[in-house]
C-alpha cells in the first residue's frame, strides 16, 4: 500500500513539474515555429478517480509526456521532439494495482512551410512521427477460455504518423489562438503481434483543434520574434479530437460509428495563482486506447490537473 501511495504521489509530482527544465520557453528563446511545436504537444495529467462513465473503479488515470525539443538553431525551420510517453491506470480494488501500462515513446520531426507575420499570424508546418506501443507483457494473448488476457497478454505494434498542423486565428475574438491539426496513423505490421492482425485497425485518421484564450498582449508576444516570451501560458483551452478508424476491425463495417469513430472534447482553466497547471474536464467516447483493451469501447467525463505543454 505504501508503495501504491509513493508511485501516486511521484505522478503527480512529475505533471506539476512537467513545465520545469527543457519544457520551460523562458529558459530559451523560441521563434514562432517553436512556440507552435511547443503549443502542440500532449499535455501531461492525472484524473481523480475514473469520472463518470462505464471505465472500472480507478484511483487515477495519468500520462506522463515530457518531451525534449532538438533544434540546430534558434531560427531554423526544421525540428524535432522526443518523448519516453507512458499511461497509467491504478485500478481501485485490493492491492491497488496498476496493470499494463501503455508504453508510447516517439520520435517526431517537423518542417515550416508556411509564416506571415500579419495583423493575423499565419503558420503551416508538417510533422512525421514513429512510434512503438505496447504493454511490456509476454504472456498468451488469449486465455484458455477464448477471451483477451488483458493482465499479462502481450500487446505490441509500431507505427509512423505524418499530417499537418495549421495555426490561425479562426475564431471572431481578439484574444485567441488556434492550431488544427489532421493527419494518417499507419501500422505496417512490423514487429506486430499477430493476434492484431485484422481486429485493430491499421489506418486511423486523426483530427485535432486546440484553442487557447489569454490576454492580448500576451498572445501577440508569442508570435513575436523580437519579444521575450514570458507570461505565456493561456487562461483557459479547449480541445477538440475526432479519430476514424480504417482497416479490417473484427469484422465491422466501414461505416461502422460505434466501432470505428471515437470523440474528446476538454475544457482547461488555469486559476490566476498557478503559474504551470490546470484544473480540466474531459468528455471521451470511442475505442479504449489503453493497449490491449482497444476491442472495448468506453465512455466517460472524467476531471484532474494537467500540465500545460508550453
Amino acid at each position: 500500500m505504501k508503495n501504491k501511495v509513493l508511485l501516486a504521489g511521484f505522478i503527480l509530482t512529475v505533471v506539476l513539474l512537467q513545465n520545469l527544465g527543457a519544457q520551460h520557453p523562458e529558459e530559451m528563446s523560441d521563434n514562432s515555429f517553436f512556440k507552435a511545436i511547443r503549443a502542440n504537444q500532449n499535455e501531461s495529467y492525472i484524473t481523480f478517480s475514473q469520472g463518470f462513465g462505464n471505465l472500472e473503479p480507478l484511483v487515477f488515470e495519468a500520462v506522463i509526456e515530457p518531451y525534449f525539443l532538438i533544434r540546430t538553431s534558434k531560427d531554423a525551420r526544421w525540428g524535432a521532439t522526443l518523448s519516453p510517453a507512458i499511461k497509467l491506470r491504478m485500478y481501485g480494488v485490493e492491492s491497488l494495482p496498476i496493470r499494463t501500462p501503455s508504453y508510447n515513446p516517439y520520435l517526431s520531426f517537423y518542417h515550416q512551410v508556411i509564416f506571415t507575420h500579419k495583423e493575423t499570424p499565419y503558420m503551416v508546418y508538417v510533422f512525421l512521427t514513429l512510434a512503438h506501443h505496447s504493454n511490456g507483457q509476454d504472456g498468451d494473448f488469449y486465455l484458455s477460455d477464448g477471451e483477451i488476457n488483458t493482465k499479462t497478454g502481450n500487446f505490441s505494434t509500431n507505427y509512423f504518423e505524418f499530417g499537418i498542423f495549421f495555426n490561425r486565428q479562426l475564431l471572431p475574438f481578439a484574444n485567441t489562438t488556434e492550431y488544427l491539426k489532421t493527419s494518417l496513423e499507419i501500422h505496417p505490421g512490423l514487429d506486430m503481434n499477430e493476434e492484431l492482425s485484422g481486429r485493430y485497425g491499421n489506418y486511423r485518421w486523426h483530427n485535432r483543434l486546440k484553442i487557447y484564450r489569454m490576454d492580448w498582449r500576451k498572445l501577440r508576444k508569442n508570435f513575436d520574434d523580437g519579444q521575450p516570451h514570458s507570461t505565456k501560458i493561456p487562461v483557459l483551452s479547449a480541445v477538440f479530437e475526432t479519430n476514424w478508424i480504417f482497416g479490417e476491425r473484427s469484422g465491422a463495417k466501414a461505416t461502422d460509428i460505434s466501432e470505428r469513430l471515437s470523440f474528446m472534447a476538454k475544457l482547461a482553466y488555469k486559476p490566476p495563482k498557478v503559474s504551470d497547471v490546470s484544473f480540466f474536464v474531459k468528455l471521451y467516447t470511442g475505442e479504449d486506447y489503453y493497449n490491449i483493451y482497444f476491442t472495448r469501447r468506453i465512455s466517460y467525463f472524467q476531471f484532474g490537473i494537467q500540465a500545460f505543454a508550453f
